[in-house]
């Protein structure tokens, strides 16, 4: 073996060792780093436009990174706020109500059939008649204490994602400044044609903007359809929570059942069936086919992949990812499938060649 070989295999060894510590060095940020990334990509322009104004790189980052921060952080805090609020108006007034017998109309439910096959069983098991009251009673206190018990871990898990935002938002504004810089040193180190580095770069671009507009769309769509439904069946503080529709929207499978899901039982458990049901036609069928029909086909524009592709690679995105997997989930499905476009083109000879016989 010659010395120039034995050197580059030795420098090959070294860099697999480096880059192994450096990725666990890193990967507490990978998310953060990744958040940002898709970011810098679906804003760009916002910097652009910024930096041919003002023409001063630090200066366009630092404004364009508040501008973005006050348009997530703001939203949200005010959110918090008044749904803590109401959190704890609602449930000291029902507490007040359980105390007093003031709900004492659930007892409409021991008249329906679905009450008497419960109680028929709880009968052959030598189980006594539930009371309801008590029972609403123990579920609050049993609230109560989970969120006292957990209060702790809350606290941590709100300061990992303090950390995780920051760090997130310092990343972004050295990816705005320096991002292109990054790109093309990525590029030299990538064994591909120039033209095929830059249709993954643009499918990247393409899939970060499809998906972040899409699920952006998507949420407004379900939490003004959700707020409307309140406002509609004489529900309290419909913006409110359509405004909270909207954010769990993002929550893949449940989302917007977490707050609709209780209004639904309330109803069916108070004797209001068909209300009950209404409703869950309604959120189930109609504002739920938001998410599971038209955010593909918002994101099917920007990539131009098969529906049932999107709708796939997004649930399993997501639970291989986390949120990181509205985006990487449909990224890595249509870069397989330009990759195999690719490989095809480069080998079209050989597979178009007829074997010798």
């Amino acid at each position: 073996m010659q010395r120039a070989e034995y050197g580059r295999i030795t420098l090959l060894i070294i860099l697999a060792i480096v880059l192994y510590f450096v990725f666990r060095i890193l990967q507490p940020f990978l998310s953060a780093l990744a958040w940002a990334a898709i970011l810098a990509t679906v804003f760009f322009p916002l910097y652009d436009r910024l930096l041919r104004r003002l023409r001063r790189p630090r200066l366009a980052s630092g404004l364009a990174c508040i501008v973005l921060t006050v348009a997530i952080v703001l939203p949200v805090l005010l959110l918090i706020l008044l749904l803590a609020g109401e959190s704890v108006g609602a449930y000291r007034m029902l507490e007040d109500r359980l105390k007093s017998g003031g709900l004492d109309h659930l007892t409409k439910f021991r008249d329906t059939g679905a009450y008497q096959w419960i109680l028929a069983r709880a009968h052959d098991l030598g189980l006594p008649e539930p009371n309801l009251s008590a029972a609403g009673i123990r579920a609050l206190r049993a609230v109560s204490e989970f969120l006292v018990n957990h209060s702790a871990s809350v606290l941590s898990g709100f300061t990992r994602f303090v950390v995780s935002f920051l760090i997130m938002l310092f990343s972004l504004y050295y990816l705005f400044i320096y991002g292109r810089q990054i790109l093309s040193d990525l590029r030299d180190l990538i064994p591909l044609r120039p033209e095929h580095q830059e249709k993954i770069a643009e499918k990247f671009r393409a899939i970060a903007r499809a998906t972040f507009g899409g699920t952006l769309a998507t949420a407004l769509i379900q939490g003004t359809a959700g707020g409307l439904v309140f406002l509609i069946f004489g529900l309290p503080s419909p913006l409110l929570w359509g405004a909270v529709m909207s954010f769990l929207s993002l929550v893949p499978l449940v989302g917007t059942a977490l707050v609709w899901g209780p209004v639904v039982i309330y109803y069916l458990l108070t004797g209001a069936i068909w209300k009950g049901v209404l409703l869950l036609v309604i959120f189930g069928g109609v504002v739920g086919s938001v998410d599971n029909v038209i955010k593909p086909l918002i994101i099917r524009r920007g990539v131009e992949i098969n529906t049932l592709l999107i709708f796939l690679s997004v649930l399993g995105g997501v639970a291989l990812f986390g949120f990181l997997g509205f985006v990487l989930g449909p990224f890595f499905v249509t870069v397989f499938l330009l990759l195999i476009d690719i490989y095809k083109a480069e080998f079209r000879e050989e597979l178009n060649a007829t074997p010798d016989r």
